[in-house]
This record gives structure tokens, C-alpha cells and sequence, in this order.
């Protein structure tokens, strides 16, 4: 790993996995999980915003 590589802290909540002692398939096991919940999270995204846009709209008439 490149240390000069300045990372984004974690959010609240959040604890990155150790990946040093993890095989190869358990990284992609882990990478499919970690695609699976930011695909749920862009999903909830858009229904928040769908939900704005629609009140938004509703107290502009």
C-alpha cells in the first residue's frame, strides 16, 4: 500500500476490515459485499431525493 496516498476518513460508524490476512477470494467476497450495500445506499439516495423533489414541488403550486 502506498502510504502517501492521503484516504478519506471512514463515517461515523464504520469500521474498515483488516484486509492484510484476507485471501484473495475472501477480498472479492468482501468487495461484493461492500458493492451490494453502496448499490442499497444509492438507492435509498434516490428515493430521499425523489421525496424531496416531490414536496419541493408540492409547496411551489
Amino acid at each position: 500500500m502506498n502510504d502517501d496516498i492521503a484516504l478519506p476518513k471512514a463515517p461515523e460508524g464504520f469500521v474498515p476490515r483488516a484486509l492484510d490476512d484476507l485471501s484473495v477470494e475472501s477480498l472479492r467476497v468482501y468487495a461484493t459485499e461492500l458493492e451490494v450495500e453502496a448499490e442499497r445506499v444509492k438507492e435509498e439516495i434516490g428515493r430521499k431525493s425523489d421525496y424531496k423533489a416531490s414536496a419541493d414541488a408540492m409547496f411551489r403550486k
